[in-house]
Order: C-alpha cells, then structure tokens, then sequence
C-alpha cells in the first residue's frame, strides 16, 4: 500500500491591526471562495489532494463545556463537537500536537478556532498552525504543531496556573459583591485599573510582522503583566466570568470612525444582553494619565450602533438589556434635560469634582449643554464657582463635567 505524504504549511498571517484596541478577527465562512477575509489564503493547499473525510472517533468525549446559545461550539456540526470536546481534553492535558484520525483540515480548522475564541485559559496555545495529513485508502491522518507560548511545557503548565489563579482570586472577590450589577463591576473596575494599553504590541500586530506569541493580544497579558490590547482585555474578562457562571463571548468588529480591527464582549444578565468593551472604557488622557469610565459599561445594541460596528463573524447576541447600564442603574439617565436632576447628580458626586450624566440623544445633550454652559445655568449650583471644563462622549449622548 503506498501512502502519500502531503505537507501543508500554515501562513503565520493574523490580521491583528486596530487604531485603540486590536481583537482578533476571525471569518468562519469556510466555503471554497473566501475572498478577501482575514483568513483567506491562510493555508497553503495547491499541493494537497483532497479525499473523503469520516469524521468518526474511536475516543470517548465528554461536553466539558457549559453550551451557551451564543457560543461557537453551538456553530458546529456533530462531527466537529465532537471534535471540539476532544480538543478541549487534550488542551486541558497541555498537549502541544494533535494526531487525528479521520479528521478534515477543513473541520479542524473551525473546531480548533470555536475553542480558543470560547475558551480563553487556553492562551498559551495561538491561532497559528502547521499541518501534515496522510491519505490512503480511505484512511487519513492529521498532524498539527501549533504555535505555542513557549517551547518549555513546564513554562507553560506554570503560566497557565499564574492567570488561572489571578482569574480565580478576582472572580471570588467579585461573587462576595452584594449584587450582580456590583460583581459585573467589580471585574470592570479591576482589569480597567490594572491594565494599560500596550501600545507598542499594537504597532507590531498592526505592522502584520506578529508571527508568534503576543501576550498582550491574551488573558495572560492582561492579566499577568497587566499589559494588553482589546483582545487581552476582552479574554481577560470573559475568563472571569466564565468562572462566575455568567454566560460570556467575544465580538469582533470596528469603530465607526476607524478601519482597524476591534474586539469587546457580550455577557447575559438575569436573562439580557448587554455589551461591555474594556478597552474603551479605560482611556488615556492627553497628559498621559490612565482614566477609567463607564461609556460602554452594560450598553445596548442602540448605544452600541453609535460608536462600533459588528463584523458578523461570530454568533452575537441582540443585546436590549437596559436595566444594568450604568447610567441608568445609578440614577443618571434622563430622558429630557432638566436642570434640579442635574444638581441631584452634581450632588451625588459632589466630593469628586466631576460627574456625569446621560441622554437618548444627541440633540436632547445639545439642550442641556446650551442651558448649562453656554447659559451658564451650571453656576446656579451654589458649590460651582468656576473652573468649569465638559467634554460629550464618543456617542454624544454622555456630558462629562468637572470643576
């Protein structure tokens, strides 16, 4: 029996690039014209002849994973969950190559991409791969050699430890909070305060010469070194609440007003969506300083329309959830402008020198902000004197104001 040996190499080219925060933006459509998506021309297969593929396994697999509507895993067929399970086993193993028998590049592919995008404790182990397949007589095998964290099993066992370990200790300490708005957060404060942009891992994805392992496109970057870009803090976030059984994905897209790749989240609260992008909530000043907000804490799909667009490559949720905003959790919506809730507001945060609040619309901001500066109502506040900056939100619906 002669058996071909057919070797395919995977191009190390992951489109990484993004302006603030950079995600990882994968296209599942894995049909025979892929056109110019990210993962387009990403295995180089002129040489490969192609065969019929049983994707049987002879292994017994266990669902170790909670099955969350919006997931990837739910993206898949019977074969490739099956897949997916297995694979799931072996990462949790730290096996570093895969032999497969039976098993399509093709349904490797798309199995091996649903874990890492659900399973962020995976870190070590990155998008990048090569493979070898075997053919004959009906009978294949797959070899893969991922690109991983480090060559040294016993650094990886170690690091992996590390992040699982400081995901565990916030995620307790978020689940002793008093109430889910509180928990959310506490995890929202925690990754925003301790982490800063990493913008030198963002020029390097976005040069397209990051061919290996970059910890701040990870949850161990986020989290270890407290370095990240938005596909950091987004895995950093979804790790945690995966641990605090709050359902939890990622999304791939842009900002309105840029061309670079971003990456934020969606989680489910009592049962609605909400979106939350990390990255944008922890901005850097002009003078350098690190600030944190909450524009995009808990946001709808509204609020989300007037700052981001979605690619569509990934299963997302509608996201209506209102309820646990924190604008409107905290009493700082208002539907019109009026100027005594404007001074309740200013009271509550009377200590900070600043507060903010939030509106429906641009127009109805426009309103409170002729009454207020341009009229100058502000100083009917007896504790205003001057000094007076304000600056609107990115989706001109929140005035910042401080004295």
């Amino acid at each position: 029996m002669r058996v071909k040996r057919i070797l395919a190499l995977a191009v190390c080219v992951v489109l990484l690039c993004m302006c603030s925060g950079c995600g990882i933006s994968i296209d599942l459509n894995f049909g025979e014209d892929s056109g110019g998506s990210i993962w387009g021309g990403f295995f180089s297969e002129s040489s490969v002849q192609q065969k019929s593929y049983h994707n049987t396994s002879s292994y017994v697999v266990t669902d170790t994973t909670e099955k969350y509507d919006y997931s990837l895993k739910n993206t898949l067929d019977e074969a490739q969950t099956e897949l997916y399970n297995r694979l799931v086993v072996l990462l949790g193993d730290f096996t570093t190559e895969f032999e497969l028998e039976n098993v399509s590049p093709e349904d490797f592919k798309k199995a091996y991409y649903a874990v890492l995008y659900d399973h962020p404790e995976f870190f070590w182990i990155t998008q990048n791969y090569s493979y070898t397949t075997r053919t004959a007589d009906g009978y294949s095998e797959l070899h893969v050699e991922p690109v991983l964290y480090s060559s040294d099993i016993s650094q990886i066992k170690q690091a992996s430890e590390t992040v699982d370990g400081i995901a565990q200790s916030i995620a307790d300490e978020a689940a002793a909070q008093e109430d889910t708005y509180r928990t959310v957060k506490y995890v929202h404060d925690r990754i925003v305060d301790t982490t800063r942009y990493d913008t030198a891992s963002m020029q390097l994805i976005s040069s397209g010469n990051s061919e290996g392992f970059i910890p701040a496109a990870t949850a161990y970057g986020c989290l270890v070194q407290q370095k990240a870009v938005c596909s950091g803090y987004s895995a950093a976030f979804q790790l945690i609440m995966n641990k605090l059984g709050i359902a939890c994905g990622r999304v791939n897209g842009k900002r309105a007003t840029e061309t670079g790749a971003h990456q934020w989240n969606y989680l489910c609260l009592d049962g609605e969506y909400y979106f939350m992008d990390l990255t944008w909530d922890d901005p850097i000043r002009d003078d350098g300083a690190d600030t944190r907000t909450y524009e995009y804490f808990l946001i709808s799909d509204d609020d989300l329309s007037r700052t981001h667009s979605v690619d569509g490559d990934l299963p997302v949720p509608h996201c209506n959830g209102t309820r646990y905003n924190y604008f409107v959790y905290n009493g700082l919506y208002y539907d019109y402008y009026d100027f005594y809730a404007i001074k309740e507001a200013a009271d509550m945060f009377r200590d900070d020198n600043a507060f903010s609040v939030k509106f429906p619309s641009p127009e109805i901001l426009q309103t409170a902000v002729d009454e207020l500066i341009s009229e100058q109502h502000i100083f009917d506040i007896d504790y205003i004197n001057d000094g007076i900056k304000y600056s609107v939100s990115a989706s001109g619906c929140i005035l910042n104001i401080s004295y």
